[in-house]
């Protein structure tokens, strides 16, 4: 074993410590899925280099440093080929530098390969000939420094974006796997040691193999919950959305009951103000605090949904009668009480709320519902701007008179 072997063969380990960490510089959603491909691969990589490397050179024979240099030149290759299956599958784009790196380290591995197989599979061959395969070392270095001259090395290392997405490749890549140990298995004369060997190889597959196949699934159910759960719910506050509201809605109505559900129509007055003043991000905030507090504010069983823009709904069921529907709309009329707080700014916002109750309407549907307790809202919000700016004499004009009957029966008042 020479200076230089041991300069080889103890480079490895840092060269393949700096593609790993490269990688994971590149990656922002981690290298698991990388590591999984890699090793699993290796683990062909290691069963083949033993069956025709390390066996051989060990067997009959003491140890002494030609073996030792047997073994660790083969070790080493497979610590340099995990590094740069990590780098090759890990996220990110695959041209310009990397392209040259990957391209690099590749023939660096494949000119040992050659040079540590090609005296144990030609004995004959000379030193001479074997140093040949030196220039594919040095193609190997040349095409390192153009990854280095590269336009593009200075953002070698930048993030980017994880791609979820599964490559042909890499199904390829693990059925390459997956095939080639049952095919060795038949093709060579085993022996005991090969068959241990072998067998625990194909357990060290497997089990890469299916970990790689359940983060597959788990990531799948992830996405289908993710999915499921934007089609009932507001991106913005969480709370439910309108599809899921007539939903919930239609089946409560589908129960016998005496009073009935009970739709509370809620609108945020002063929110257009706050939205034109300080931007729509203090918009969105007024919004999910709102949405928090509402949701804070509910009983077991009740429902909270945004229709849009500053309109909410609730749907409260089980209630008694009207002293307990009046009695929840005092709880969210609460509610807006206390203004929005951002670091230093305070949003001062207010509620005009419209109600209607399954028990008073003749043929309550979900529409039906929605449309009188949103008339509801929308009386209460033009009784507020009548009273803020009343007429000479104080009295109060017919539409505010009919608007507040709205109010009090939760319905549209009887024509005259």
């Amino acid at each position: 074993m020479s200076l230089s072997d041991v300069l080889w063969i103890g480079g490895n380990p840092f060269l393949a410590a700096g593609l790993i960490r490269l990688a994971r510089l590149r990656s922002t959603g981690g290298l698991r899925d990388s590591f999984l491909h890699g090793l699993t691969m290796s683990v062909v990589i290691a069963w083949l280099f033993g069956q025709f490397l390390i066996l051989p050179a060990a067997q009959n024979q003491h140890f002494s440093p030609g073996v030792a240099l047997a073994v660790l030149y083969p070790v080493a290759n497979v610590l340099l080929f995990v590094a740069v299956s990590v780098l090759a599958f890990s996220p990110g784009a695959k041209g310009g530098p990397v392209r040259f790196l990957i391209l690099a380290v590749g023939l660096e591995l494949l000119g040992d390969l050659f040079e540590s197989t090609m005296p144990i599979i030609f004995p004959t061959m000379s030193d001479d000939q074997i140093s040949r395969f030196d220039g594919v070392l040095l193609l190997g270095n040349v095409l390192l420094i153009c990854t280095v001259l590269h336009h593009g090395a200075e953002r070698f290392a930048d993030p980017r974006p994880h791609d979820r997405r599964l490559h042909p490749a890499r199904v390829v890549f693990l059925g390459v796997a997956m095939l080639t140990l049952p095919i060795m298995a038949a093709l060579v004369t085993v022996t005991l040691l090969s068959r241990i060997s072998l067998i625990c190889s194909a357990v060290l597959l497997t089990s890469f193999v299916l970990a790689r196949f359940l983060r597959v699934v788990r990531d799948q159910e992830r996405v289908r919950d993710v999915l499921a759960h934007q089609a009932e719910h507001d991106m913005l506050t969480g709370l439910a959305n309108r599809p899921a509201l007539i939903a919930r809605l239609t089946a409560a109505l589908a129960r016998p009951a005496g009073y009935g559900p009970v739709i509370y129509f809620l609108d945020l007055n002063g929110f257009k103000q706050i939205n034109d003043r300080y931007g729509h991000a203090a918009g969105d905030l007024v919004l999910v605090e709102f949405g928090r507090r509402l949701t804070g504010a509910l009983r077991p069983g009740d429902l909270a949904a945004r229709l849009g823009g500053d309109e909410f709904v609730v749907l409260a069921e089980n209630l008694t009668g009207e002293a307990d529907a009046l009695a929840l709309a005092g709880r969210l009329r609460d509610l807006v009480t206390e203004p929005v707080r951002d670091g230093d700014h305070r949003y001062e916002i207010g509620a005009s709320i419209g109600r209607a109750a399954a028990g008073e309407l003749a043929e309550p549907t979900a529409d039906a519902l929605l449309a009188t307790a949103d008339a509801g809202m929308y009386a209460e919000k033009i009784a507020r701007r009548s009273l803020a700016t009343p007429g000479r004499t104080g009295e109060q004009p017919r539409e505010v008179a009919l608007d507040l009957a709205v109010l009090s029966t939760g319905g549209l008042p009887p024509a005259d």
